[in-house]
Order: C-alpha cells, then structure tokens, then sequence
C-alpha cells in the first residue's frame, strides 16, 4: 500500500496532475486528446503493478514509487548550461538532449541540411500538426498491455521526435541523452517516437548518465519505433545511474526486409525494468536484441522482451547476458511467439548469467509459444560461477584476484558489447566495466 500525501495516494496525484494537463497541452487535437483519456481510463483501472501482477511478480513496486515526487508538467529552463564531455559518448555525433523530460534545444546537436531528416522536440511536432507525427503517435502500442505505458500515454509533455524519409542514411550515430535536474525527488514520463521509412538507415544512442544530483528519480519512458521496408535501424538504450528507478517501454514494428537491432546495457540503478516488444509485421525481417545488466548491492535489473513473429521467412536472435553481484536481483522473462502464418521461422534466445555472491539472485524464465510446425527455434539459459580453474589459471601467473576476476569478466561481457554499432560507444562501455568489475 502506497504511502498517502493529505489523504492522495502516488496514483490519484499523477491522475490529478492529468486533469491540469490535458487542458493545456495540445487542446486543439481531438485525436491525441482522446487518445489520451483512453489511456488515462486504462491507468485508473490498472493502477500501479504489484506482485499480484504475473508481469511484476519479483518486484516490490511500492518500494519504488514515493509519495512526495514532483512531476514537472511544463519545462523549465535548463540549469545545465554546458554538457560534461564525459556523458557523450562521441563529442561529434549528433545529440538530443532533455531535461527532465523535455527536449533542451540549446544542449542539443541537431543536424542540419539533410532533407528529409526531421529531429527534435515531440510536443513541437504535434503542435505544428506534423502528419508523419499524428500518424504514427500511439499506434504502435496498446496502453491496457501494461499500467506504465498507458501511464505514459496519458501524460506525456514532451519528448524527442526523429523522421528519416525514404532512403535517407545519416552516417553520425544519434545520442538521445535524458538529464534529471531537480531540488526535490521527480518524477519524469519523456517519449520517443522514431519513423524510419523505407531504405532509410539510422544509430540511436540513448543515455541515462550520472548527474550531480542526488535526487531520488523515476523515469517512465516510452519509445515508439516504425522501422520500414528496407530500413536499418540500430537502438542502444544505456543506464548508468545510481539514483535513476526506471521503467521503460520499447515497442519497434518492422515490416518486409527490415532490419532491427536493439542493445540494453544496464549498469547503475535503483531499478530498471525493460519492457521490450519487437513486432515482425511483414515477411523477411529480422530482429536482434542483446543486452548486458550487471546489478549489486539492492539494484534490480528487470528484462521483458517479447518477439511476436507474425509473418513467414523471419529470423530473430536473442542474447542477454548478466553478472550479479551482493544481494543485486536480475530477472529475465523473454519469449518469441510465433503465430500459425509465420512458417520458416527462424528463432533463438538465450539468457546467461554469473553469480558472485551467495545473496546475488536471478529469475529467468526464456519461452517460447509456437502455433507454427515449419520452424526452426530454441532458447535456453544457465546461471553459474565464475571458472575456478580459469581463475587458478590466472592467478599461478601472478595475477591477483581482483584483477582475474575483471579480465574474465570483461571477456564474458565482450560476447554482448562487441556488436554494438559504434566503437566510441564499446570502448566506453569497457572501460565503465572494468573500472565496476576491479572496484
């Protein structure tokens, strides 16, 4: 049971805070209007999950969800003036920046000239009445499948919006990059909407750095990808926060020939739970999806993934990979579903993981659903140790413990973080590893 503020509850305040929103932000939209208060009546039936929720059963919600957030229903200016080189993964990719929630044009890199690409701020798109925008907002996910997209969908002020045209490629990898900044606990519900028509090709990079706050901060982030016939689209979602409770909801739909990839990497934070969708609407696509997490001391990392194979001649391939440690909790639920049209499937998933602590624990649970008998699919997962003879190996030749321990670790994490899109981006990600796996 939630904690009450003056007699309201975490639930009825969000649902207070819709009532002042909807009459400002974008009144003059039927459409969005009600798709909104379809989602707002879908949030109030539901509610916040518990363990009663089969989706939720190993998390303890309420734990996370304060009763003195504040959520910010319009932008305030950025007191972030200049962005610490530390946080860009590559100083001279192009970046979109925002702030607790909203996009921060003048943090932001956007680039310029490149007909047919369109960049920036969500609310501004649907203000202007952008088609590509009102078309595709909320289609691609359905808010009574889970309480904190329906959440979202209710009450979302701003976020980022990419269109790439047919057969556009922009070569510079894209960070989206979310910035908290906050006297007082917060909590944020930025979306993202993504529409890659046909032969396009783009790399989003999207960070959740450290900040100097120390806030309490919960972030409920929805991404919406349209990946087109021919499309190419490479979607890295990244967590390095320690103060960051996370929910966040990717739903990609790729159609004939397309190609998704997409990469979680999850290594800070009080919770982060990963909701991930990836629909094969057409013949001939393919989706792969990878993620590392590697949670200590009272994080719990959360992966959800579903892969709903729907046509014929499809292939998806599946990799997460974990290390725990302390009294840290991951939890892997993934399956692929595979309908009766969708022959000449090709399927795989696997989940691994490392314990390193006695009170490390892990929930996994891979599955496939099949309703097809022309197929190729399996899925698997193990949990283990360190190799003790590996380690024995290492140590007679003068290594000491922490450091084996870190070589070995930075060799299982290299099966994940080699197929990331960009080289900037693995030898960071390394070198976070390393400086996390010798501390």
């Amino acid at each position: 049971m939630l904690e009450t503020l003056t007699g309201i509850d975490l639930k009825e305040k969000l649902l207070a805070d819709y009532s002042l929103q909807k009459s400002a932000l974008l009144l003059d939209n039927p459409m969005i209007a009600s798709f909104r208060e379809n989602a707002a009546n879908a949030f109030r039936k539901q509610g916040f999950p518990s363990k009663k929720h089969e989706e939720y059963r190993y998390i303890a919600m309420d734990k996370f969800l304060r009763k003195d957030y504040n959520h910010p229903l319009s932008a305030s200016s950025p007191t972030i003036e200049k962005l610490p080189e530390s946080i860009l993964v590559d100083s001279e990719a192009y970046r979109l920046v925002m702030v607790n929630g909203f996009f921060a044009p003048s943090l932001s890199l956007v680039p310029e000239g490149i007909e047919g690409f369109t960049a920036g701020s969500l609310a501004e798109a649907i203000r202007n009445k952008n088609v590509t925008a009102l078309t595709h907002i909320g289609t691609l996910s359905n808010p009574d499948a889970d309480p904190f997209l329906a959440l979202n969908s209710a009450m979302f002020a701003d976020g980022i919006f990419i269109h790439l045209a047919k057969n556009i490629v922009v070569e510079k990898p894209i960070q989206i990059i979310q910035l908290t900044t906050s006297d007082e606990p917060i909590f944020i519900q930025p979306r993202v909407l993504v529409v890659v028509e046909d032969g396009a090709q783009v790399t989003l990079i999207g960070l959740t750095p450290e900040t100097q706050e120390k806030q309490d901060i919960f972030i409920n982030t929805v991404t919406e990808v349209h990946c087109g016939k021919n499309a190419i689209v490479h979607l890295v979602q990244a967590y390095d926060h320690k103060d960051v409770s996370a929910v966040h909801h990717t739903e990609a739909h790729v159609h004939t020939n397309g190609n998704f990839s997409h990469y979680a990497i999850h290594l800070n934070g009080r919770l982060v739970r990963n909701n991930l969708n990836i629909v094969l609407a057409d013949s001939h696509c393919e989706a792969h999806l990878f993620g590392y997490y590697h949670p200590t001391s009272d994080q719990i990392f959360d992966s959800h993934t579903l892969v709903d194979h729907r046509m014929p001649h499809c292939e998806s391939n599946e990799l997460y990979k974990g290390v725990v440690d302390g009294n840290g909790t991951a939890i892997f639920n993934g399956k692929v579903y595979v309908r009766q049209d969708a022959q000449k499937t090709n399927a795989y998933q696997s989940n691994k993981n490392i314990l390193l602590s006695e009170e490390a624990t892990v929930n996994t649970k891979p599955q496939l659903e099949i309703y097809a008998d022309d197929v190729k699919c399996s899925h698997g997962s193990s949990t283990g140790v360190l190799d003790p003879e590996q380690m024995f190996y290492l140590r007679s030749r003068g290594i000491t413990t922490p450091k084996a321990r870190a070589l070995l670790l930075n060799a299982y994490a290299g099966e994940i973080l080699e197929k990331l899109p960009s080289e900037k981006l693995r030898n960071t990600l390394t070198e976070l590893l390393l400086e996390k796996y010798s501390a």
